[in-house]
């Protein structure tokens, strides 16, 4: 999720652009142009690291067995997003308004950590009701969810201090950091183990727990902060209820279909579905670079109102939506080079994911009409808007899914994203009117 926009000579700066060298036009250019250099940096470190996981887990395992794992994770993310209460939006926020980051960053790390860890104990005590058909292990189970909820967001998390300070350098470290220890984990897998999906899931979690303490490290030493107990919690909680929320929404849209293929017994379903899902979310990594280089800076201009940061999101609308389509077309053509890498056994999986291959297209413009939202302090409304959005997905799903297939999980997710796009970009035109309205207002006073 990525969110913000600057004005030049603005207060709020964060302490590390207060010593920058030069605000000329030449200078700026320059600047951005660095921000996207190493944004690009951190996508294909993310890209590599996702890449190499996909592509040994999609040759080893069956169908049945990818769909165990994709079923798993689609209830894990969901949890994640509503237990880690927005500490990676308000970490950022803080840190590109120039709050204290020492404050910033002990809270964040004592919520994100406490929540997630909470998170994970509800869903193992909810896994007979979750998978009552006992298809998916309960020692499976749990090794994914403390993998997903504490140990991934902390390694995570911890590089939204240096995104919303402009150093985008520094995130490309904690990414490399984090590839690593997923490198480390696939050696181990494919040399040592028997290849099973236990052994995965275990090999899984060590890897984000050595991410996270490496991360913690890193950006730690970087800004000479000390990890410790954060206070004032009850505000944040408060206040990342909405992000929480929002961010869970988003998950339930996304997982929702591939948890319940698993539920109703289509593993096989569900591990095409969940195949093609995961192909095309490298469509969306040209989009996440444009939006991570802009990040501070829009979260800058939200402070400044609507328009303000409608006028950033404004200037990045045309290359997003080309690169959705450029996304688009890569993903429908190289589609049939599936069977060729992964075997016959996901000869189905083309069609899959040339369906889905026009989703790129749809994200371009949800995630920056909704990253404006979030810029310019309204996530409620975003909220509002995923959670609609989210509850068509799933009453669609639990409707049509049960007799259907992976193509049934396509068609509602089509109708949801379209859905959700308009909604969006709905709320952003009634607070521009407002904006207006409220200033010509005062104006004529």
């Amino acid at each position: 999720m990525a969110t913000g926009t600057p004005v030049a000579g603005d207060s709020n700066e964060p302490p590390t652009q207060q010593i920058r060298p030069g605000t000329g036009r030449g200078w700026r250019k320059f600047r951005l142009s660095e921000q996207a250099k190493w944004s690009t940096v951190v996508e294909v470190l993310q890209i590599c690291s996702s890449s190499l996981v996909f592509l040994v887990l999609a040759d080893v395992f069956t169908k049945d067995v990818y769909g165990i794992m994709t079923g798993s994770i689609g209830v894990v993310v969901p949890a994640l997003s509503l237990s880690s209460l927005g500490t990676h939006v308000l970490l950022t926020r803080r840190a590109a308004r120039g709050e204290d980051l020492v404050s910033a960053w002990n809270r964040a790390l004592t919520i994100g950590l406490a929540g997630p860890t909470l998170a994970t104990l509800s869903l193992l005590a909810l896994h007979p009701w979750l998978f009552p058909e006992g298809n998916v292990p309960w020692s499976v189970f749990a090794l994914f969810a403390v993998a997903g909820l504490p140990f991934f967001w902390m390694s995570e998390m911890v590089a939204f201090l240096p995104i919303g300070l402009g150093d985008i350098r520094s995130v490309a470290v904690v990414r490399l950091a984090t590839f690593m220890c997923r490198l480390a984990a696939l050696g181990w897998f494919l040399l040592f183990s028997g290849e099973s999906l236990l052994e995965w899931a275990a090999a899984h979690a060590a890897s984000f727990a050595a991410a996270s303490v490496l991360g913690i490290v890193i950006v730690s030493r970087k800004y000479g902060l000390r990890p410790g107990l954060g206070s004032g919690l009850i505000g944040d909680v408060k206040e990342g209820v909405s992000f929480s929320m929002s961010g869970a929404t988003e998950s339930v849209f996304d997982g929702a279909d591939k948890y319940l293929l698993a539920r109703y017994e289509l593993e096989a379903d569900a591990g095409i579905y969940g195949l093609g899902g995961r192909i095309t979310q490298f469509g969306y990594a040209p989009i996440r670079i444009l939006l991570r280089s802009r990040d501070a800076e829009l979260h800058r201009a939200g402070g400044h109102g609507v328009r303000a940061a409608f006028d950033v999101a404004k200037r990045m609308f045309a290359p997003g939506l080309a690169l959705g389509l450029g996304s688009a077309a890569v993903l429908w053509l190289f589609a049939p080079l599936v069977p060729f890498v992964f075997g016959d056994k996901w000869d189905d999986a083309v069609p899959a994911i040339r369906l889905l291959a026009f989703l790129p297209i749809i994200r371009s413009v949800q995630y920056l009409v909704g990253n404006t939202i979030t810029a310019f302090d309204r996530q409620p409304w975003r909220f509002g808007a995923t959670a609609l959005a989210a509850i068509l997905n799933v009453v669609l799903n639990v409707i049509y899914l049960p007799t259907g297939t992976w193509r049934t999980a396509v068609i509602t997710t089509f109708i949801s994203e379209i859905f959700l796009v308009t909604t969006l970009a709905a709320v952003v035109w009634y607070w521009l009117k407002r904006e207006l309205r409220e200033r010509s207002t005062i104006a004529d006073a």
